[in-house]
């Protein structure tokens, strides 16, 4: 398997890329290729013409959940000709804001399911697993275990005319089977990386050996994160490649960890698993 960052935070030894506040990764697999997000905005296709990645090899598209910074690239990759069917969580086109006290601002996506209907796309919503191939899945209905992945109340959907707490029952995750355990792939794991990861190993009955993604501890307490990294060591996963909304603390604490490989991975760098 190989997967390669088409957009994160940070950049990376290629310096012809563009990097900013996003997500989207490529999968290619023996049996089927994906692309997991899309950006901001099309400079995420952008990145993909430099990386000489032709879409026409892409099966599927998948999104992780619904805000700007991971869904905002798709218009563009449907207008480059990219029509193949559209994975999302029951939800995705929830109506999303950040409110800060009195004063929202809209998080959401830059389109909705009319653009997926003019175009002709088929839309897949995954609820619990949607079996890809006999080795690829998609994941969401996280079981919420951890009590102390808490998401903020500062993230809200739109129920009529109020703004009630967003659980981000959309969000959904990328599993690969392998020979010796899972690997997964997460976007920015809102319901909480230990719930989506812990509900993965249950339902697969299988260790999870390694995950990418984002974990959105950048704000998260110390304590947390030391219970997280515990956790993690818990089940066994043997490297990790976070990025985009986990943060600098848990980055500089899961480096004293010696069972852990861990490495940021920024735009267009990969890994080949």
């Amino acid at each position: 398997m190989k997967l390669i960052m088409l957009m994160e935070n940070r950049g990376s030894a290629n310096r012809s890329l563009i990097n900013e506040f996003g997500f989207s990764a490529y999968v290619e697999c023996d049996d089927l290729n994906i692309l997991f997000d899309f950006g901001p905005n099309l400079d995420t296709l952008k990145n993909v013409q430099a990386l000489n990645i032709h879409l026409e090899k892409v099966d599927y598209l998948i999104g992780s959940h619904g805000h700007f910074d991971h869904s905002g690239g798709y218009p563009a990759f449907l207008r480059a000709g990219c029509h193949k069917p559209f994975i999302t969580g029951e939800g995705y086109f929830n109506e999303k804001y950040s409110l800060d006290g009195i004063r929202a601002t809209y998080l959401g996506n830059s389109f909705d399911e009319n653009l997926l209907r003019r175009e002709g796309i088929e839309h897949k919503v995954c609820k619990k697993v949607l079996k890809l191939s006999e080795t690829e899945f998609i994941m969401g209905g996280f079981k919420r275990v951890y009590d102390f992945e808490m998401i903020p109340d500062r993230f809200c959907i739109r129920n009529g005319n109020t703004l009630v707490k967003d659980n981000f029952d959309d969000e959904i995750c990328f599993v690969h089977k392998m020979k010796d355990g899972l690997f997964v792939l997460v976007g920015c794991s809102h319901p909480g990386i230990l719930n989506i990861l812990s509900s993965v190993k249950e339902y697969f009955g299988m260790p999870i050996i390694g995950v990418v993604g984002g974990t959105h501890l950048k704000d998260a307490s110390e304590d947390r994160i030391h219970r997280t990294i515990q956790v993690i060591k818990s089940f066994g996963i043997s490297f990790i490649g976070f990025n985009h909304c986990t943060g600098e603390k848990f980055e500089n604490l899961i480096k004293d960890e010696t069972s852990i490989k861990a490495v940021h991975l920024g735009t267009g760098d990969a890994l080949f698993i």
